[in-house]
């Protein structure tokens, strides 16, 4: 069995090696063990570190080329590690699972910005975030109307982008622009790699009902952004964000599940004798959900991870995904009630729940909208008429 990150070891020796690691070094990683109820910024640093560390003894340099730092291997090896996280009770960093939904598209489509930025990405020391949405576009990016003019040697970028998670703590952002006609829809969009500190950049957190700033409102005023911050080619920015999609349908799914599974265990085993009657019916809905999840998507990673294009399909991981996180999240209000509702502020735990869930109701509308997505699913795949 493996001792270490080992790309040529199986996934379960991968898994027993982790553990075996996490396991032996049990006291240093107790405050990673401990979440919070606090604001981004302050849970980023928090978890910052443990992040490094991962990077730093080669953990999540699995799956990566040496060109980017990395071990090489497969790319489930890093599912592997972050399912082991989760089981371990220490909390997957937040910002960690960000960046493994766009990097594999800056890899696909701008392997010189992957060099310099996968590996500080990974390491934590930089965050990114997306700029797709905007306030009259919303899941509909072909319709988005932020501009991108050619200048000397680039672009200038005007438009506004919301909904970006992480973008109040991010340094970097994947922004979406039109760089055709206004009416060229998706087939005049490009995709740029925006650093968030350049002239003309606002940054405005949003305030969501967890009482927390996870997304935010980025305001782009002339900001010039050189070729070769151009990811892919110009005009194929669509085919740029179909790519990142399969990653957050993928990876992130992935690592949810094992988070939410091991947060809804934990429910059960330390309060299991104060729950109501209805307990049991409660729980087993959510494992249901979760279960459900974790069979489609474990196809989903494995098809990645040897580099399929996957299609439609992965609508259906989007949906799985909302309805899991909502489905825990509102199971776990029930099974706490009326704690959720009514404890105060110097209730931890409930102020934890409570951000869960109050997080969880945005899942069916950040990255592609549900509604959209069973109309994929029922167009695409089961070959239903259009709806009006």
């Amino acid at each position: 069995m493996a001792r270490g990150p080992d790309p040529e070891a199986s996934l379960a020796e991968t898994a027993l090696a982790f553990r075996s690691w996490l396991a032996e070094r049990h006291d240093e990683f107790a405050p990673y063990r401990e979440e919070y109820a606090e604001e981004l910024a302050r849970e980023v640093e928090r978890y910052r570190p443990f992040q490094r560390l991962l990077w730093d003894e080669g953990w999540t340099k699995l799956g990566w080329s040496p060109e980017l730092g990395g071990l090489g291997g497969s790319s489930m090896h890093r599912s592997v590690v972050a399912e082991e996280i989760a089981a371990s009770g220490c909390v997957n960093p937040e910002i960690l699972a960000a960046i493994e939904i766009v990097a594999p598209m800056l890899v696909r489509f701008a392997p010189h910005l992957a060099a310099k930025h996968v590996p500080a990405g990974m390491r934590g020391d930089e965050i990114w975030c997306q700029g797709f949405s905007e306030p009259d576009a919303g899941s509909d990016l072909g319709s988005l109307r932020t501009r991108a003019i050619p200048d000397e040697g680039g672009f200038r970028i005007n438009g506004q982008k919301m909904w970006s998670s992480n973008g109040a703590v991010s340094s970097w952002s994947c922004v979406l622009a039109r760089t055709g006609d206004p009416d060229s829809g998706y087939r005049g969009l490009t995709m740029f790699w925006v650093d968030l500190s350049s002239p003309g950049v606002r940054v405005v957190p949003t305030e969501l009902g967890s009482g927390r700033s996870d997304t935010a409102e980025i305001f782009l005023d002339d900001v010039f952004v050189p070729n070769t911050h151009v990811v892919g080619e110009v005009g194929q920015g669509w085919t740029a964000v179909m790519h990142l999609l399969q990653f957050e349908r993928g990876a992130y799914a992935w690592e949810r599940q094992a988070t939410m599974h091991t947060q809804l265990t934990e429910l059960l085993t330390d309060h299991g004798q104060s729950l109501g009657p209805q307990s049991d019916e409660t729980a087993g809905n959510a494992y249901l959900a979760l279960f459900a999840l974790r069979s489609q998507v474990r196809d989903t990673i494995e098809r990645l991870s040897i580099g399929e294009e996957l299609g439609p399909e992965i609508s259906v991981d989007k949906i799985l995904m909302s309805t899991a996180e909502q489905t825990t999240t509102e199971s776990a209000r029930k099974l706490l009630y009326p704690r959720l509702e009514l404890a105060d502020t110097s209730d931890e735990y409930a102020q934890l729940w409570r951000r869960r869930w109050a997080y969880s109701r945005i899942t069916t509308i950040y990255g592609g909208a549900i509604e959209v997505q069973r109309d994929l699913v029922s167009e695409r795949l089961l070959g239903l008429p259009r709806g009006r």
